[in-house]
């Protein structure tokens, strides 16, 4: 749309005297009135009073988590008024109007409508953004949309991430839809490029539209992954169907097969009886980012050089138990013992040491006795009892260790050490 000139002296040249010499112009009245130009104009375009509709899916957590964040960005907004479609199901073209029949003023579509109602949309030209969606006819529209995206290769990298901090493989396996999806295609790439980078090679599970099948494929892919393996599933849902598929086969879920979804559905837990690692989305995030989109376009129309489409990265990635012990037995007994190596001079219990691990107390004390022939309790006490003598030939009077070593009392200190080393502290250094 161009810029009214409400009385701006264009040409801006400046004009010829009679004598054929160019008059001075004075840049900065030129500029006052270009600025007064522009701030009229804004003025012209702002409205009073805004009327948005928004069309959410509220069944689903996700699509809760977008409204919210929708109505918290728009409490600073008191002159927008929004009214909601009929959640969970495509919206007609009567509801393209408010309850007085007039059009809308912008839109915000986390759900698309019927193919009519996407024709008049783009049609119309009313300021718009699409959340998670996509439509080639508004898509085409060269004003006034815009797109707010979850980035889905941000999820990839996160959820290869998580996996790789937490143990080493010998495969990855990545789990997609039942229906070939864009997003999980962009999750696989970017999980299979960062598993590519540790030299871990990623087999994907394809996408198949018979149901009927998918277990017993699903259980015969997971029996040829070489173990331990770590697999990412595009949603929780997949992340479940897998822990569900290892254990028909008998694989121990997260010891030989490490599994990570997306969503953070909780729902998804009580369906395969652990709680599932996921990467959490920032859905609140996307419904703020779409009320400011909306409010770009009300005020400015076009974008001007600025990004058409937003991407919002994941929140963070939930630990549950489908990863939290999916590190090697031996590698979990060397992060023990440097653990209790670097605080042999401070008093822990065996419930700090899992706690660092992340893993529970009795994964932890299973694996230390198997490796090391002794309990946590016991291993502490013997790096602690070798900090002390240490320290007693170093000079060390027994009370500052005591002290220093928070010991509950001298005679436990003396008592320990003689059943640990056979002699008493007098004999340290006679």
């Amino acid at each position: 749309m161009p810029l009214p000139l409400f009385n701006i002296p264009f040409p801006l040249t400046p004009p010829k005297a009679a004598g054929g010499e160019a008059e001075r112009v004075d840049a900065a009245l030129v500029v006052d009135t270009l600025r007064r130009g522009v701030v009229e104009f804004a003025r012209m375009k702002r409205k009073d009073h805004y009327n948005v509709l928004a069309v959410c899916m509220l069944r689903d957590f996700a699509g809760r988590e977008i409204f919210m964040g929708m109505l918290e960005e728009m409490s600073n907004r008191k002159n927008w008024h929004l009214d909601m479609a009929g959640p969970g199901r495509l919206f007609s073209e009567r509801e393209l109007a408010n309850e007085d029949g007039e059009p809308f003023d912008g839109y915000i579509l986390t759900m698309p409508g019927t193919d009519a109602v996407m024709k008049r949309l783009a049609v119309a030209k009313a300021p718009t953004v699409l959340v998670n969606i996509t439509d080639k006819r508004l898509a085409a529209r060269s004003e006034s949309v815009s797109s707010v995206w979850t980035d889905n290769a941000n999820i990839g990298r996160r959820a290869a991430k998580h996996l790789l901090d937490r143990g080493g493989y010998k495969s990855a396996g990545y789990v997609h839809e039942l229906k070939p999806q864009f997003y999980s295609t962009e999750r696989m790439i970017a999980f299979r490029a960062e598993m590519k980078r540790k030299g871990i090679k990623t087999e994907e599970f394809p996408e198949g539209d018979d149901f009927s099948d998918f277990q017993a494929r699903l259980r015969e892919w997971v029996r040829k992954l070489p173990k331990p393996a770590a697999v990412m599933a595009v949603s929780d849902m997949r992340a479940a169907d897998v822990v569900n598929a290892c254990r028909a086969e008998g694989i121990p879920v997260p010891t030989q097969v490490a599994v990570v979804g997306v969503d953070n559905d909780a729902a998804q837990h009580g369906t395969c009886g652990m709680s599932l690692s996921s990467v959490v989305l920032n859905m609140n995030m996307m419904g703020r980012q779409a009320v400011r989109e909306l409010d770009f376009l009300f005020r400015h129309q076009k974008w001007h050089g600025r990004p058409h489409e937003i991407l919002i990265p994941a929140k963070d990635v939930f630990a549950g138990e489908s990863t939290a012990r999916s590190v090697s037995a031996t590698r979990l007994v060397n992060m023990a013992q440097d653990f209790i190596a670097a605080n042999r001079a401070v008093k822990i219990a065996p419930a700090d040491v899992a706690r660092h691990l992340g893993c529970s107390r009795q994964l932890a004390e299973l694996r230390f006795s198997q490796i090391c022939g002794k309990t946590i309790r016991k291993a502490i006490e013997d790096a602690r009892m070798e900090e002390a003598k240490r320290r007693l030939k170093g000079g060390a009077a027994a009370n500052e260790i005591v002290k220093s070593m928070r010991f509950t009392s001298a005679n436990q200190f003396y008592r320990i050490y003689k059943r640990h080393f056979g002699h008493t502290i007098r004999q340290v250094n006679a």
